[in-house]
């Protein structure tokens, strides 16, 4: 049975310039799975070259079919991660006008029904899928939100049994839910419903430090290491009250329909005006996602310790866009509650495609839980006859094919060179993992400014995550069992901080595991530049420059390559440097 997931709509430019909304549709894509196995994943973003997209995932579409080999014709059903009913609709109106301020109601009603008609429509959104791409599709069916993220994180896990937490904004009427997988049977235990939403508080305060909400939430979690999170702390215990029996409530967060609308609210509340994206960054922004974070922390806790209280499973999986807070769910995963944390590399809206496909698929198939492996790097790869023939269109670009591509690549970055490394299968989700990556030594101290500032072009206060063999990880990280997805923040271990200055963010350390079962050239990488430096770590980022997404074909890492500083790129067999000048 083959199952097409995808997630996307036709006129998200429309929600964009109209509303100011950013996040309707967003970070869509495609997944094709055949008997319970993802064959392709990816979004749409990497093949538009348009960060965050919401249009159609066409160009992942075609992707996908080109790197399976399966027809149109051969899809038995198509999957997406949206579907409102009666009583989700009542209960979205019925929750939203209670809370929403009456001179802001009639707008909100009306862009909110045109998100439902336009995002949670299922048989809508697949046939205006089909007519853009001229292609006819078999029958569809929709996905509730959360359900998709909650079986996103459980069936790529290795668990056959699993307590699931899902945290986002909103989907549907939801903004949370709480539940757990056994086999392929799921018990729902409770939701947490919209408006009361502390992911979409998260993107609130985003948007009033200056920031873009559903976009730049990451900076916010980096800002947080360097305030204060007292200063602001009754501030926003006046805006979130937990409640007994793993419910909160916070207030004022319906900007899922109307960014904009709450910052008066939110200025009175903190005694401060709204940064503008000019201003620079004060202490009291830094305080102020410090304070964020932490209420973040406390929330995702309460919810947990009732989830902990409702299932006797030990094994937790972790869904929705709040768990890409890697500094939360490394706190999750030394807090004890549960005695194995995943969390998929795919957990926000990325993973919807994936999501909503491996449900239709359990759903209709009756099959066991498959025991089979999932693998992030479910992409699309390019042969090295495809790499030459991008290189031959830049005759100015200086190559080489050494013998040992991983050797040649540790030799330079031992020396310090910063490295474009484009190796197999392109990574699903918004982890680097070292396929598509930026590569650079953790050892010298000011590598971290220097790759921020003339590389990725980004601000200072952002770290960098880093990459170690799975057998060394324990040496230099206090991490017990594997983290191949990049998302958890973890204490570095007191006699490497020295070491490793370059991907240590106050003592911690955004933490990738690398199995050589797995990824076998990128373990060895790892393991040469150890044997030239007495360290096996490296300074491990994205493949992209500031607000761009990650390289997808060879000519997107040729680009990035001249537009960057980076000092060469090791692409397929290939060695390519920079530029001779004349």
């Amino acid at each position: 049975m083959i199952v097409l997931g995808f997630s996307g709509i036709h006129n998200g430019g429309y929600y964009r310039d109209h509303y100011g909304l950013r996040f309707v549709g967003h970070d869509a894509g495609v997944a094709v799975v055949r008997d319970g196995t993802a064959l392709f994943a990816a979004e749409e973003e990497r093949f538009s070259r348009e960060k965050h997209t919401s249009s159609f995932p066409n160009g992942a579409f075609d992707a996908a079919l080109q790197a399976t080999g399966i027809q149109v014709g051969d899809i038995d059903v198509v999957a997406y991660p949206w579907m409102v009913t009666g009583r989700k609709f009542l209960h979205m109106n019925l929750n939203h006008a209670l809370r929403v301020p009456l001179l802001h109601g009639p707008a909100l009603a009306i862009s909110g029904m045109r998100v439902i008609r336009d995002l949670m429509s299922p048989g809508l959104v697949a046939k205006r899928f089909a007519a853009e791409m001229g292609r006819d599709l078999p029958r569809s069916r929709g996905v509730s939100h959360h359900m998709g993220h909650s079986t996103c994180a459980y069936f790529t896990s290795p668990f056959d049994s699993a307590a699931v937490l899902t945290v986002d904004g909103q989907g549907e009427d939801e903004s949370g839910s709480l539940g757990e997988w056994n086999g392929t049977k799921y018990r729902h235990i409770r939701s947490i419903y919209s408006p009361d939403s502390i992911g979409i508080l998260y993107g609130m305060v985003t948007d009033f430090i200056g920031m873009r909400a559903a976009w730049d939430e990451y900076k916010v979690m980096g800002m947080a290491s360097y305030g204060d999170a007292l200063r602001f702390q009754r501030e926003f215990e006046s805006l979130v009250k937990l409640a007994p029996d793993g419910r909160y409530e916070t207030d004022r967060t319906a900007m899922v329909f109307q960014p904009g609308y709450c910052e008066a609210m939110l200025s009175r509340v903190f005694g401060m005006k709204q940064r503008v994206p000019e201003e620079p960054l004060g202490q009291i922004h830094f305080d102020l996602a410090a304070g964020l974070q932490g209420m973040t922390e406390r929330v995702v806790f309460h919810l947990l310790s009732y989830l902990r209280q409702q299932s006797k499973l030990n094994n937790l999986c972790l869904g929705g866009g709040v768990f890409q807070n890697s500094v939360l769910n490394g706190k999750i995963l030394r807090s004890g509650l549960f005695e194995r944390v995943f969390v998929p590399p795919v957990p926000g809206d990325h993973g919807g495609a994936l999501g909503a496909a491996l449900y239709v698929y359990n759903e209709e198939s009756h099959a066991e839980r498959k025991t089979t492996s999932f693998s992030a790097f479910s992409g699309p790869e390019y042969t090295d006859v495809e790499i030459e023939l991008a290189l031959k269109q830049r005759p100015a670009l200086p190559h080489s094919r050494p013998p040992d591509v991983a050797a040649e690549a540790a030799r330079r970055l031992a020396s310090g060179q910063v490295l474009g490394w484009f190796q197999g299968r392109m990574e699903y989700g918004p982890r680097a993992l070292g396929h598509r990556s930026i590569l650079a030594s953790p050892l010298f101290g000011d590598m971290r400014d220097r790759v921020n500032d003339r590389i990725k072009h980004r601000e200072r206060f952002r770290p960098f995550a880093g990459a170690v063999p799975l057998e060394f990880a324990r040496e230099y990280f206090e991490l017990d069992g594997p983290s191949p997805y990049m998302q958890f923040v973890v204490p570095v271990r007191p006699g490497a901080i020295e070491r490793i200055p370059a991907v240590v963010h106050f003592g911690t350390c955004r933490a990738q595991t690398v199995d050589f079962a797995e990824d076998p050239l990128f373990h060895s990488l790892l393991v040469k530049f150890g044997k030239l430096t007495g360290c096996p770590v490296l300074l491990n980022t994205s493949f992209n420059d500031a607000d761009e997404p990650i390289v997808c074909r060879p000519e997107n890492a040729l680009r990035t390559f001249l537009h960057t500083d980076l000092d060469s790129l090791v692409i397929g067999s290939f060695v390519v440097e920079r530029p001779r000048k004349t």
